[in-house]
This record gives structure tokens, C-alpha cells and sequence, in this order.
């Protein structure tokens, strides 16, 4: 896949968007980052990555033992959210604390990063599912839903499907309901493929490109 193809649907992303890509315990969605975020340098976009509980680190090192080209990785400003291992360059650190996620102090360290449109892939979301109540989740998600609408970036959301699945009260179709595009990662005979799921949007419906 080139990054022309990936720019059929990354190009119709409006700014405020708060989109949610899922994929399986199966896919290879450490490739897809890697897409997303070349796909981002190779045009001179600003990029953020916020990086839950240590698994942007954990990502790259994937990547590098797989081979992939990193360069201009270890300078992307990184907002981390819990966690002990550093990966990029760290502008900020919230901690997870009681449970608990300052939002006000992550939009003030998110807000000075670039003036420009960002694109924001979060990832490791899927985690906090795992260790928050059922009050604090909802919590959660009623924070992310009010940065729907802020112009200043593009929020990619890449959860572990089956992981939100495994979270009874319905936290993940929630998420789902709150996200303004949601995009799946998902095995055909073509390959992995990169899928519109929901969208508001006739141009983005039935749009999709295979990765791998």
C-alpha cells in the first residue's frame, strides 16, 4: 500500500474529528501506526502522540525488530498517560492516579504543540477498560467526547476490539457512539484491510484500503 491510497481516507478527515480505529488481538496494527504517522511526515503535518501506559514504546519495538524505518520517530512530541517507559520526545506526563485523568493539564500540554492542524493518534486506550470502574470509565469517555470539535487536531483513537468487548456496560459501543468516524482493521482473503465502519459523510461510505 502507498500512501496515495491511505490519503483516500485520511484526506477526508475534517479537523475536530474525534475517530475511532479498531482492530483485533490479531492484526498487525503496529504497521498501520507506522502508515498513519509517515503518512503524516511525508506532508509536513504536526503530529502527537499520546502514548497510555507505555505502549507507544512497546509499539516501536515491534517495528524495529521488524525492519521498519523509524527515523523522525524520536521526534515526535509524546503526551504520556501513566506508565514508566519513555519513547519520542515527552512533553508532558499525566498520572494515572487513583484512577483518575487530569484532562485540563492534558489540554494545556496539547495545546502547545503546534499551532497547526495535528493529527493525534492515542494509543493503549483500551487499557484504562481494563482498570478503571464502571464510574471512572464513564467518566472517561464523557472527557474525550467534549474534545469533539476542537479544530486544532485530528483524534485517532487505535483500540483493541476485543479488549472493549471483554468490558460489560457497554462502554465500547459508547465509544463508538461518541466517535465522529470509525474505521476497522480487519482480515480478508485481499489482506488486512483498513475499513469505514460509520461515518456521517456519503464521500468517506464503503471507503477502503488494504495494508498488508
Amino acid at each position: 500500500m502507498t500512501n496515495n491510497e491511505l490519503d483516500e481516507i485520511l484526506s477526508l478527515l475534517k479537523p475536530g474529528e474525534t475517530v475511532l480505529i479498531e482492530y483485533t488481538q490479531d492484526s498487525p496494527y503496529e504497521l498501520l501506526l507506522w502508515l498513519l504517522v509517515r503518512w503524516a511526515l511525508d506532508r509536513g503535518r504536526a503530529v502527537l502522540v499520546d502514548d497510555v501506559l507505555d505502549t507507544f514504546p512497546e509499539v516501536l519495538a515491534r517495528l524495529d525488530v521488524l525492519g521498519f524505518d523509524l527515523s523522525g520517530f524520536e521526534d515526535i512530541p509524546v503526551v504520556k498517560i501513566g506508565g514508566s517507559r519513555s519513547a519520542g520526545r515527552v512533553i508532558g506526563t499525566i498520572d494515572v492516579d487513583r484512577h483518575s485523568i487530569d484532562f485540563r493539564y492534558y489540554e494545556r500540554i496539547y495545546s502547545k504543540v503546534s499551532n497547526d492542524l495535528m493529527l493525534n493518534p492515542v494509543l493503549g486506550f483500551h487499557k484504562l477498560f481494563l482498570v478503571l470502574t464502571d464510574k471512572e470509565l464513564l467518566r472517561l469517555i464523557r472527557n474525550v467526547a467534549g474534545f469533539v470539535g476542537k479544530k486544532d487536531r485530528i483524534a485517532l483513537y487505535l483500540v483493541n476490539s476485543d479488549v472493549m468487548a471483554s468490558k460489560s456496560g457497554g462502554f465500547g459501543a459508547l465509544f463508538r457512539e461518541i466517535a465522529t468516524t470509525v474505521l476497522a482493521l480487519y482480515p480478508t482473503e485481499r489482506g488486512y484491510v483498513l475499513g469505514v465502519v460509520k461515518t456521517s459523510r456519503r464521500e468517506l461510505l464503503g471507503k477502503e484500503v488494504v495494508i498488508l
